[in-house]
């Protein structure tokens, strides 16, 4: 066995998560077509997030895969999208609910509002500036959240927009957009 994949075996369950993504993705790095480095660097990176499923699924996936049953990886890959649509779609309803009760509440602006909002300025900045200190505003979708934080980083605003951007990395830690943006500001 790899040493990178019994490293990153080890630190799954002392449940070091990133330590053990880390050694699973230097595993795919020597060696990009194990099936095994792959599911386990995918379980990996879920545990970061539902640390229960993760580990039973990953000691279903070992015994399966210790027991000879043939394409184990595919399987576990099955049943991760599946726990990953039925969530998002769950945390989706909940979200736009919560979003709903909670506008009024809480003194804010939809993005799409402040799109036209901003479409009645001069700039984004002017825009931004006039609602930054009283107004908060709502971001529902993924591509608006990181086309408000390319326009804040376009018009100047680095430093709100770095606030953002530990969240936004947690969150999609594997968008392309957002790590480009991040290097924009680093720069």
């Amino acid at each position: 066995m790899d040493k990178y994949l019994k490293r990153g075996i080890s630190s799954f369950y002392k449940k070091k998560f990133k330590d053990a993504l880390l050694h699973f993705a230097l595993a795919l790095r020597d060696k990009p077509s194990s099936k095994e480095a792959r599911v386990s660097a995918i379980l990996a990176e879920l545990a970061m997030q539902k640390e229960d499923e993760a580990i039973a699924l990953y000691e279903y996936y070992l015994i399966s895969k210790d027991s000879g049953v043939k394409n184990s990886e595919e399987m576990i890959e099955e049943i991760v999208d599946s726990i990953d649509l039925t969530l998002e779609s769950l945390e989706a309803m909940f979200f736009e609910e919560e979003i709903e009760a909670r506008i009024n509440e809480e003194n804010g602006i939809a993005y799409d509002d402040f799109k036209v909002f901003i479409e009645n300025k001069d700039s984004f900045k002017e825009a931004f500036e006039d609602i930054m200190f009283s107004t908060k505003v709502i971001i529902h979708k993924k591509d608006d959240f990181i086309d408000f934080l390319e326009k804040l980083i376009d018009n100047g605003f680095k430093e709100v927009s770095m606030n953002y951007f530990e969240n936004a990395v947690q969150l999609y830690p594997h968008d392309e957009k957002l790590q480009q943006l991040v290097k924009k500001v680093e720069n």
